[in-house]
């Protein structure tokens, strides 16, 4: 928790026997020590209020509503896995013909420069 060794709990003895005295020291130690264990006491039944209401709580609920989004999840992915299978299935690529999917009908090319030698030729002289 806190990371205090003993040459630090040495300085703040040394510096409270120093500040406080010989005479208040053991006072002093007294009322810290009654401090610590209110403030435990305190934690303790903070701790203990908050399980109990916790326990009370729907929490149950909760967890049984997790539980089903994971398998509402894992529904819709198998959902989507065979949905896929099922579309590879039906557009098979391997099946797919080398034929075009519509013939086209090419128009007949015109020579345009054929045409002024047929004016010509079927112009009186």
């Amino acid at each position: 928790m806190l990371d205090i060794g003993f040459f630090e709990l040495l300085v703040v003895a040394i510096v409270l026997l120093l500040v406080m005295g010989p005479e208040k020291l053991p006072e002093v130690a007294k009322q810290a020590a009654f401090f610590v264990r209110k403030a435990r006491q305190g934690m303790y039944r903070l701790r203990t209020e908050m399980r109990s209401e916790i326990d009370g709580t729907p929490f149950a609920d909760l967890e049984k509503a997790k539980q089903e989004m994971a398998d509402l999840k894992n529904d819709l992915k198998q959902f989507g896995r065979e949905l896929a299978d099922s579309a590879e299935e039906k557009i098979n690529v391997d099946e797919v013909s080398d034929k075009p999917a519509a013939s086209v009908k090419a128009e007949p090319e015109t020579n345009l420069d054929a045409a002024p030698e047929q004016e010509a030729q079927s112009a009186p002289k």
